[in-house]
């Protein structure tokens, strides 16, 4: 009797290629990981989550909290880019900023940038205290103007650095804790929505690579 043949089983893993990824051009074009395939085209999407401090190697103040998810966008030879697809700070660090008897006060507030970017931006402001219904208010209406203005007036990449780096919730900070006291205000996630239509994707002008 005839015996059967055994089927060769391929190894797929030998007929994958590894593609390094990069970072946006304002975060230095920092290799962040890599990732392997058999089809450069199956890299196309793939998403990559590092934090700030691995970026920038500047493990300070809430760098290691704070997230960055990038996503593919192009395949380039062994180079996978990336650009910007969500920022938010992790969720054990909001935690930790809640305290009894006194109140949490967020926001989710949908803006456009200068140059045309969509982004859905969340603030949250810790009060020393319990604060009033009315008093929360208030400082939700600031939170919002001045993220909005902020939006209106600056390009994609430099309103984002202004968030990440903390310049923004600052002055959240300045002119909410006249309102009521306030304990610390952070941008605890950003969204991309949409993108401007025609226009080369990672080329800022004029701004600086977070360092």
């Amino acid at each position: 009797m005839a015996r059967k043949r055994k089927a060769r089983v391929k190894d797929k893993w030998s007929q994958k290629k590894w593609y390094t990824l990069i970072a946006p051009e304002y975060f230095g074009l920092a290799e962040i990981g890599e990732t392997p395939a058999d089809d450069p085209n199956k890299v196309i999407n793939r998403t990559v989550e590092v934090t700030l401090a691995e970026l920038t190697n500047d493990y300070s103040n809430q760098n290691p909290y704070k997230k960055l998810i990038f996503k593919v966008y192009r395949v380039s030879g062994d180079n996978a880019y990336t650009k910007f697809h969500r920022f938010e700070m992790m969720r054990e660090y909001i935690n930790s900023l809640i305290r009894r008897r006194t109140s949490k006060i967020d926001d989710v507030i949908d803006v456009t940038t200068a140059d045309g970017y969509v982004l859905r931006v969340k603030p949250v402001a810790f009060t020393v205290k319990r604060c009033k219904t009315s008093q929360k208010s208030a400082i939700r209406k600031i939170m919002r103007e001045i993220i909005t203005n902020n939006a209106s007036q600056k390009n994609f990449v430099q309103f984002l650095q202004e968030c990440i780096l903390g310049r923004i919730p600052s002055e959240i900070y300045k002119n909410a804790k006249k309102i009521y006291p306030l304990r610390r205000v952070e941008i605890r996630k950003i969204e991309l929505l949409s993108e401007p239509k025609q226009v080369e994707v990672e080329q800022p002008q004029q701004a600086e690579a977070v360092a």
